[in-house]
């Protein structure tokens, strides 16, 4: 309903293809062997970096942003939990080629309802930046191991403790209390009640992405299950912006994550491409459904492309397609006609829906695979599509 494309990697690549952007730590839990010429070989253990490197290799040509999901198995050494499982299967998206506060903001809704289809309810996304944390400990000029050693304190939330490192570090007093500000905001809009030093331009420019992100999940009508952890990290090092976790109360650990990585790319092709994503572990989302059954259906469907001038307007459009089982992408780019239809062309879409800034006008919809072209309300146009593929 989201319109993403399937993709696979190798089970098995060289150790130095899987390890790029990745935590020392990560890169030990891999499992590793050598092949008959003495290469260092693994079996992946997680998919943004192998599918990043087939991005760069063999997609390089296609038509930006690509949409992408897998359904895989990962291998990894774990020490804890049920984590003891070395094999276990991830269910995850990459949205490429796109920079704009929207496309995290699709990341983290469609996360939401990919959890609600399946079943889950009342699934919490607690989201950071790795961006502003980064930012404030390069202010605090700390060195590398002081770094992890106070990220371990911020994530205890121990006040006494943050305030004796700050203390003994002699951390201006203006940068303590925005660390303790930072750690009491529960909620993304709860960043409108910080006022920041004028020097702190890199930290108010993030403040800012936050807030739109905040916004843009409003008009997905899923803000009240995202909460505001300014000290969350995720455990792989390519992650530049955004970072969230998701969890459910009746399971100790997340059920998945993801976040914005937009060096990832580069590193592998030389290319800046920007990117975000995330991934959630089949077997954890399966012990919280404690075993329900779970009914999947597959049929030949429609895609549709939602340009608007207004992205409430967007929002709200493809909203509706998808509620109406029609499966929809939204266009972020600035692009003229000729150019989005030329798109749609490229990647498949049956429809492309120009809407104006409210969802009550008569929209402007192009039958990409007959060329034609009429005004129509959004009502009628899900009616004759059903009627031409379900009917």
């Amino acid at each position: 309903l989201w319109g993403y494309e399937e993709v696979r990697s190798p089970v098995i690549e060289f150790v130095d293809a899987l390890s790029i952007g990745v935590d020392p730590d990560f890169i030990d839990n891999m499992f590793k062997f050598q092949d008959r010429d003495g290469k260092i070989l693994a079996l992946r253990a997680e998919m943004t970096t192998p599918i990043a490197r087939i991005v760069a290799t063999k997609m390089s040509s296609k038509p930006k942003p690509l949409r992408l999901f897998y359904i895989c198995n990962v291998f990894r050494y774990n020490r804890s939990y049920f984590e003891k499982l070395r094999e276990f299967h991830q269910a995850g998206v990459e949205l490429i080629g796109c920079n704009k506060p929207e496309a995290d903001g699709e990341i983290i809704s469609l996360l939401l309802f990919s959890t609600e289809k399946i079943g889950l309810d009342k699934v919490r996304i607690d989201l950071g930046h790795a961006g502003l944390l980064s930012e404030i400990l390069n202010i605090m000029r700390l060195q590398e191991s002081e770094k992890e050693f106070f990220q371990r304190i911020l994530k205890s939330r121990n006040t006494a403790k943050i305030e004796k490192f700050t203390e003994d570090f002699n951390t201006p007093s203006e940068l303590k209390d925005l660390l303790l500000r930072l750690l009491k905001c529960a909620r993304l809009k709860d960043l409108q009640s910080i006022s920041l030093d004028s020097g702190l331009v890199k930290v108010q420019k993030i403040f800012e992405e936050l807030l739109e992100i905040n916004d843009i999940l409003f008009d997905y009508g899923v803000e009240k299950e995202v909460f505001f952890d300014f000290s969350l990290v995720r455990g792989i090092g390519y992650y530049t912006g955004v970072v969230f976790e998701a969890s459910v109360s009746n399971i100790g650990l997340p059920l998945g994550g993801g976040g914005r990585y937009d060096n990832l790319l580069e590193k592998l092709s030389g290319v800046k491409l920007p990117a975000t994503g995330f991934a959630i572990e089949v077997e954890k989302c399966l012990w919280a459904l404690d075993n329900r059954d779970l009914e999947i259906s597959k049929r030949n469907e429609p895609k549709v492309l939602v340009k608007s001038k207004s992205r409430s307007a967007g929002i709200k459009v493809s909203k509706f397609l998808r509620d109406a089982k029609i499966p929809c992408l939204l266009n972020f780019d600035e692009a003229d006609v000729k150019d989005v239809i030329e798109y749609a062309k490229q990647v498949g879409i049956s429809h492309v829906i120009f809407a104006g800034s409210s969802t009550e006008e008569p929209l402007e919809i192009h039958d990409v695979k007959l060329g034609l072209v009429e005004k129509s309300k959004l009502q009628s146009f899900v009616k004759s599509v059903r009627n031409r593929y379900y009917e």
